[in-house]
């Protein structure tokens, strides 16, 4: 069996978590991961309760993916067995704004699985999930300094939420604000990771960040000049239309083929506020939006040649309301219909660092 897929909707998560239970009657699972509209009160604790033996992780969400089809206000849910996840370690580090030292939590990951050199020694099975409560906004620091303690890589995303409820993240039972949720797993076959932002250049110009406030979010100056009006002149639009291109030209840092995005925000006094922050000392390329539709076809043909356990796709929020205005979320569902697959909305993406506009996609093989 290996991985089974739902996608849920009930009048609350106990209900929820009655549909899951009955629909894995008999399935073994060692790890459920679930997106949940924040609509949902506690679904983690439901979940948990429903699933025992079995650790539960999972993220509020804007809307949610499963198969061939997109929702809103529902529960999207993938469970693994020994067949395709042996064994997996959670932790939840809390506080995470505080800029917390990660190298006890990961050293206690590492032991799960009998170490460090035993992790490494058979590296191409082990990867990581990391789940964001984004109302934190500190998930740049977090991602440097996990690179920094294990070489295990963690893909994911940031929580979003729908109209109503909060931004969460959830394991053990348990609801976070402020939190990442980390999961490191021993896969039986392997695992890939695709990454596609549907960005190109638009520009060739390289901007260099001269002030920016990392921590925060706000960019100040390109080449020591307004940001906002050098972004302008890129564009060769008047400064005062620059907002109406946020979205359809972000910025991208650029190394070799790939591509990570960032996206402006808001215009907020002499800057201007990201989604994802910028260090000073930053080479930046202004973007262009492409066809999603094509691209992310383009990036899973290229990538998965062969009939994968379970796909999971990080799909920023961006993305998602760009498909629905274009009118392209039947083709883009059809996309992952193709395999037993979920995914939401997110707040921001994580591979190697903190992006959005992005699609960041684990397959476990």
């Amino acid at each position: 069996m290996a991985v089974k897929t739902l996608s849920l909707k009930g009048p609350d998560s106990k209900e929820i978590a009655l549909q899951a239970q009955n629909a894995l009657a008999g399935f073994d699972a060692k790890l459920v991961l679930f997106f949940a509209s924040s609509s949902y009160d506690a679904p983690g604790t439901a979940l948990q309760n429903a699933f025992p033996g079995a650790s539960v992780i999972g993220s509020s969400s804007h809307s949610e993916y499963c198969g061939s089809s997109f929702t809103d206000g529902s529960v999207s849910l993938m469970a693994f067995d020994a067949q395709s996840v042996s064994d997996a370690c959670v932790r939840v580090v809390e506080h995470i704004a505080d800029e917390p030292d990660l190298r006890g939590t990961l050293d206690e990951m590492h032991s799960h699985f009998g170490g460090v050199e035993e992790v490494l020694a058979d590296y191409e099975h082990y990867v990581g999930i990391i789940l964001f409560e984004s109302g934190a906004k500190a998930e740049e620091v977090f991602m440097d300094r996990l690179g920094t303690v294990t070489d295990v890589l963690f893909v994911g995303g940031s929580s979003s939420a729908a109209d109503t409820g909060a931004s969460l993240v959830y394991a053990n039972g348990q609801s976070y604000e402020g939190a990442a949720v980390l999961a490191m797993l021993r896969t039986v076959n392997g695992y890939d990771v695709i990454k596609t932002q549907s960005a190109h250049i638009f520009s060739e110009r390289k901007l260099l960040v001269t002030r920016s406030d990392l921590r925060n979010r706000v960019l100040y100056e390109f080449d020591n000049r307004p940001c906002g009006e050098v972004y302008a002149e890129v564009l060769g639009v008047p400064v005062d239309q620059i907002q109406n291109y946020f979205v359809s030209n972000p910025l991208g840092m650029v190394a070799g083929d790939e591509i990570f995005v960032r996206t402006f925000n808001q215009i907020q006094d002499e800057g201007i506020t990201l989604h994802c922050g910028i260090p000073e000392g930053t080479e930046i390329n202004v973007l262009k939006i492409g066809n999603i539709v094509d691209d992310t076809k383009k990036a899973l043909d290229d990538a998965i040649l062969y009939q994968p356990a379970g796909v999971i796709n990080f799909n920023c929020l961006y993305r998602t309301l760009e498909i629905l205005n274009e009118k392209q979320v039947e083709p883009y569902c059809a996309l992952f219909g193709r395999y037993p697959s979920i995914g939401l909305s997110t707040g921001g993406e994580a591979f190697l660092g903190h992006i959005n506009e992005t699609s960041t996609i684990l397959v476990i093989k």
